[in-house]
């Protein structure tokens, strides 16, 4: 904030003075609104409503992290600590996104992405599959299991982030 000496006056604040005058700054856009202001959508407006999303993780610090990461964005979190608990939690809740390890015990991550893709009331679910493989994960198996994104681990958070919200962000397709 700048202020001013005016001749004969107290101190002038700019700020309002330009508000008032019409003079505002760039970022103000109409009668002194801000684009931060919730008629402009706020600054939150590129995030999506708040939805649910299924973890499937038997790694707990992974697990922590993905949900604080989500919760952190507004999203309800849903965890499984295995495959089978995994697809009854999504056959359930019917979450908007599930996003599934590779490597869990008893079934692996691509056999229940490949289960929950051949499942009518679960096929139209995202999956986005993580793995501490890296880039050595097999890209075939990936595709052919029908999962959505691939994503390896440890993560870059702002890619993870983005990576979730551009799936939750899409208009969901209508289920049967």
């Amino acid at each position: 904030m700048a202020y001013a000496r005016a001749p004969g006056a107290a101190w002038v604040n700019h700020s309002t003075r330009r508000r008032r005058y019409g003079d505002a700054p760039i970022t103000e856009w109409y009668r002194g609104m801000s684009v931060h202001t919730p008629a402009f959508g706020g600054a939150d407006r590129w995030k999506p409503k708040k939805k649910r999303v299924l973890i499937v993780e038997d790694n707990h610090l992974d697990s922590a992290l993905f949900g604080a990461l989500l919760e952190s964005q507004g999203h309800e979190v849903l965890k499984a600590g295995n495959a089978d608990d995994g697809l009854k939690l999504a056959r359930a809740e019917e979450p908007d996104l599930i996003i599934m390890d590779v490597r869990l015990p008893g079934m692996s991550g691509l056999e229940a992405t490949r289960t929950l893709k051949n499942e009518d009331q679960t096929r139209d679910i995202p999956i986005i599959v993580t793995s501490a493989y890296g880039p050595y994960a097999d890209k075939n198996d990936l595709r052919e299991s029908g999962c959505d994104a691939y994503m390896p681990t440890p993560i870059e958070i702002t890619g993870f982030v983005d990576l979730v919200h551009s799936f939750l962000s899409r208009i969901p397709a209508k289920r049967a």
